[in-house]
């Protein structure tokens, strides 16, 4: 996204998409991060004859990340 929609309108400022590049690599990160955590957890809690719980605040974050994300990229296709 910070190299593709920038050069379409030949505008030179790059830094709104560049911050959300970023943000979505971080998110990105944190997805990855997350996953690797839970399929410990929830192998551990099978190999001990139960059901993990899930992690609310975890997901609540994921989630909100991932809309606030979207959005920003709704506007700053807009906007530009």
């Amino acid at each position: 996204m910070g190299r593709i929609v920038p050069g379409l309108d030949g505008s030179s400022d790059r830094w709104p998409y560049a911050a959300a590049g970023v943000c979505f690599a971080l998110y990105g990160i944190a997805v990855i991060a997350y996953g690797s955590v839970r399929r410990g957890t929830v192998e551990r809690a099978l190999a001990e004859g139960r059901f993990p719980g899930s992690p609310r605040f975890a997901h609540s974050a994921l989630a909100a990340g991932g809309v606030a994300l979207g959005l920003l990229t709704v506007v700053l296709v807009l906007v530009d």
